[in-house]
């Protein structure tokens, strides 16, 4: 594996593109004719028999609820009240994949192995591919968007699904992560116009850039145009052929048109239409394919990687609604944005929509395509073998049925991070660095099932020792083109979320670093991860997945030097809204616990890993023994801070964090100074204070009681909100009313300003730790000697606070008091 730091000095190479080439010339020309004149070799009659009963489908499961293979006349009782789902985009859909299917089956001809994925951008399209992927659909027809059935977009319970199709903007970074380091896997991702319009996809467009054919398959993009969203004209919609050349040429493709053309104008001109239309994707699915090869053929057998190759794609142009009907007496439907939904939403109660319901289903002319049983109930049923040509004869070749899609998983050979620890003689790590030591083994150990997907932060986070195992990989920079690198930077936190997605999903593990204050920038996607994996869990045939992890560093309070819009610890809240079961929140206080976690993250499966941590140089509290101990606890007592290791305290400090921890430490030492009796604690698994049974980790009351007592004072240093340690003690029966805990943190007092005065500016440092402890002390029992100083104890700190605050200002650095080690 090639190795080491870049310096990017080397000029970019040039394209393949000739300067002086008309631009009209770019466009791809496919010889047609050929697929033309051997349609029965291209299975162009099984095609279009295949597209006429997923399209039958399609509308059956979003109109009926019975009577789907109208075994009887069809009644307004048969008709949902309820009609969900989105039309509009099914007839492409079923297009694409039955020539996806079609392509499989002739590479099975020839002895040549295909495994083939299928990717959807317009997820809402599920009624077609729920039929398409499994062929299932009587039983699906009446389930679909009904009350305990499944939904109206692809979901995990969808044979074949890697992207949950509710956001958009995501399908095509997908359709790349799952193809890294997949070197036979092809992925077919249609991406709609609308979706199109989002900024994920344009940057994701990019994403051939980071791929190595040598070692990775490939993705076919679709960019499939019916013209419409929702309720108006799509940007691609209103743009013509030339426009989206020049666009998609930009981006680095071989640009193919497919076009059904002008609406037609009769059912004749129609079918004419849909011939010519398959025997075109016919034609330019056989060419993409054989692009793919050559590129893939140069890098892996002829080891000469073609510099820049321009992978192909194929523009779709085809009418919204194409199949459905053409008009009601109000609006035009197919060519329409009103097809893009429900094309007829009273045909339960409107005797002229029902009757066009009618006659749209029988355009379809099922009955030439299935064989019903007569003597049965009507139900049973079997598709006659025309349209079943396409479909390839191994089943586990079928996309709805690929392994990589729901059973990919294999565990990393991962070291234990005891051999990656801190010698007790090192006071001082930096939590990065430490985990970039063990990250550089977890690579050479795994060279082509991890990959880290950082945004253009990783040498700034500290985590650079990785190069000494692997470089970057980018495919246009002739410094790191060829070899397979196993780090991605990219200035696209949503298109690195994708990969990492698709590459989790198909059975491999990776990690996503980030500075803190914009990993946010991808917080619907891990929510909408989320909700795909929490389905998936429930639906018995899907295997576990490796972990989504991530790290932030670069935290707020080392966020100083560049200011307040570098100052969010946000994610934390937004992870604690997720399913529990699923969410794990660590805060390791130093090196030895941050590679201990990271090993353990790395070894799990199905969570949502959250590692914050400090990149600059801090103290290490625990050996590597401790360090372990803490870890698998969660959190525990630090006897060697605490006054007689803890016992018959007066106040509880308790750290979460690592910069809020070395501040609970200088309280305690101010505050044992005074005869207080401290019992310090830290928390490194967020998740540990949760109410009992609300999570896995959550402490029992005992446990709970045991190390915060049921009467004590305690005062929390947090890293982030204060409010989100709030919500999960908020129902434990520990008194957030009676003022018992305290709990500090930051509180959007942010500015450019020296390290340790952003923890006094959001009064989480030492002194008003400090000044809070002797508060709490005071209001529990007037009767002490402690209170009998409260005022001359509190007001001294608030005083030392006031110093430190004028020493900063004069001297635009902290104090060497402040900077002192506390350790």
């Amino acid at each position: 594996m090639f190795t080491g730091h870049t310096e990017s000095l080397q000029p970019p190479k040039p394209s393949q593109l000739k300067s002086d080439i008309q631009l009209a010339n770019l466009a791809v020309n496919v010889n047609t004719e050929m697929v033309a004149a051997n349609q029965e070799a291209y299975q162009i009659q099984s095609l279009l028999e295949f597209q006429r009963l997923a399209n039958y489908f399609s509308v059956a499961q979003i109109f009926l609820r019975s009577n789907a293979l109208q075994s009887k006349p069809l009644t307004k009782d048969d008709v949902k009240q309820r009609l969900l789902g989105h039309f509009g985009t099914c007839p492409g859909l079923n297009l694409t994949y039955a020539h996806l299917l079609a392509l499989i089956s002739r590479e099975e001809a020839k002895g040549n192995d295909l495994k083939a994925i299928y990717v959807t951008g317009p997820g809402h399209g599920a009624p077609a591919f729920c039929h398409a992927s499994t062929l299932r659909a009587v039983s699906f027809v009446r389930a679909f968007s009904w009350p305990g059935g499944f939904p109206s977009h692809v979901n995990s319970e969808t044979p074949g699904a890697i992207h949950e199709g509710g956001e958009l903007g995501y399908a095509l970074s997908v359709a790349y992560g799952s193809v890294m380091d997949n070197p036979d896997l092809l992925t077919v991702c249609v991406v709609g116009d609308g979706e199109s319009e989002t900024g994920p996809t344009a940057t994701a467009w990019h994403a051939h850039k980071y791929l190595n054919p040598a070692e990775s398959g490939a993705v076919l993009p679709i960019l499939h145009v019916n013209g419409f969203k929702i309720s108006e004209r799509t940007i691609p919609g209103a743009m013509d052929d030339l426009e989206l050349l020049a666009l998609y040429t930009g981006y680095g493709y071989q640009v193919r048109f497919v076009e059904y053309g002008e609406l037609a104008k009769d059912e004749s001109e129609a079918e004419d239409k849909l011939l010519k239309l398959n025997i075109n994707m016919a034609a330019s699915l056989e060419w993409a394919y054989e692009e793919i090869r050559k590129i893939q053929k140069a890098a892996r057998e002829e080891k000469k990687p073609i510099v820049k190759p321009r992978w192909p794609m194929i523009i779709l142009r085809t009418p919204k609604g194409m199949t459905g009907p053409r008009a009601t007496a109000k609006h035009q439907l197919e060519g329409s944005y009103h097809s893009h939904q429900v094309p007829l939403p009273a045909a339960f109660k409107d005797d002229a929509e029902f009757e066009m319901l009618v006659k749209w289903l029988q355009s379809y002319k099922i009955e030439e395509l299935i064989e019903v049983d007569k003597i049965s109930d009507g139900t049973s049923w079997f598709v006659k073998e025309g349209a079943l040509k396409i479909v390839p004869k191994a089943l586990d070749r079928r996309p709805g049925m690929l392994k990589e899609s729901y059973a990919g998983y294999k565990p990393l050979d991962l070291p234990t991070f005891q051999e990656f620890g801190e010698k007790e003689n090192v006071k001082t790590a930096s939590l990065m660095k430490a985990i970039a030591k063990y990250l550089t083994e977890v690579v050479r150990r795994n060279p082509n099932s991890f990959r880290i997907f950082s945004p253009d932060e990783f040498e700034s986070n500290k985590l650079d020792g990785v190069f000494d195992a692997t470089i970057r990989q980018f495919q246009w920079d002739p410094e790191t083109s060829g070899p397979g690198g196993r780090v991605i930077e990219m200035l696209s936190e949503h298109t690195l979320q994708g990969f990492l997605q698709g590459y989790l999903l198909t059975g491999r593990h990776g990690l996503f670093p980030s500075y803190e204050a914009f990993i946010g920038i991808v917080t619907t996607m891990i929510e909408q991860y989320a909700k795909f994996r929490k389905v998936a869990q429930e639906t018995k045939w899907r295997d576990p997945v490796a972990s989504l992890n991530y790290i932030v560093t670069s935290t707020l309070w080392r966020q100083e030097h560049n200011g307040y819009s570098h100052q969010n610890p946000g994610l934390i809240g937004n992870l604690l809204t997720l399913p529990r079961h699923m969410t794990r929140i660590y805060l390791p206080p130093d090196a030895n616990c941050a590679v201990s976690v990271m090993a353990h993250c790395l070894g799990s499966k199905d969570y949502v890993n959250l590692i914050v941590g400090s990149k600059a140089d801090t103290p290490c509290f625990l050996t590597v023994e401790e360090a372990e101990r803490h870890c698998v606890a969660g959190l525990s007592v630090w006897r060697k801070y605490s006054t007689e290791d803890g016992v018959n305290p007066d106040v509880v400090l308790v750290g979460i964090g690592v910069e809020v921890t070395v501040e609970i430490i200088a309280a305690a030492k101010l505050l044992q100074k005074e005869g207080v009796r401290v019992r310090v604690v830290n928390v490194v698994d967020l998740m540990t204070l949760g109410e009992p049974g609300s999570h896995p980790h959550a402490l029992t009351v005992e446990a709970f009681n045991g190390i915060f007592g049921e009467d004590l004072p305690v005062v929390i240093n947090f890293h982030g909100y204060p409010q989100h340690v709030q919500s999960l003690l908020f129902s434990r029966n520990q008194s957030l009313s009676r003022k018992r805990f305290e709990i500090l943190g930051y509180i959007e007092e942010g500015t450019t300003t020296t390290p340790w005065s952003m923890l006094r500016l959001n009064r989480a440092d030492r002194f008003t730790i400090s000044e809070r402890a002797i508060g709490l002390i005071a209001a529990k029992s007037s009767n002490t000697a402690i209170a009998s100083r409260a005022a001359e104890l509190q007001a001294w700190y608030l005083h030392q606070n006031r110093l430190q605050e004028r020493y900063v200002l004069e001297n635009g650095a902290d104090s060497e008091e402040i900077s002192a080690p506390v350790v």
